[in-house]
């Protein structure tokens, strides 16, 4: 389970609605809003859905964008202190390491 604050810049006039859609997702609580243009939120959700779930808030009519302010997997470390995922070692290789030579 991941654990995630952020913060979605709307349109002022779709702020309102904004938030009603987000908290119709049951793995989102929302905490008002801040200087009249930003949600406050809180997500969790396992790790493998944070990336489809913040595509669904951003897809939101008046959405601008999502800012991340806090992320933390840290319960999906096993007792040795490493990462527990779906994702095999060559997928996060290729993603997010660049080849060195």
């Amino acid at each position: 389970m991941a654990i995630t604050g952020f913060l979605v810049h709307a349109l002022s006039e779709h702020l309102e609605s904004v938030e009603k859609e987000m908290n119709s997702m049951p793995e989102i609580t929302t905490y008002g809003i801040h200087q009249d243009q930003y949600i406050v939120a809180v997500a969790e959700m396992p790790s493998e859905l944070i990336e489809p779930t913040m595509e669904r808030v951003k897809a939101l009519e008046g959405v601008l964008t999502i800012y991340t302010t806090y992320l933390t997997i840290e319960d999906e470390m096993d007792e040795n202190g490493n990462l527990v995922t779906n994702l095999s070692p060559s997928k996060l290789k290729k993603k997010n390491r660049p080849e060195t030579y």
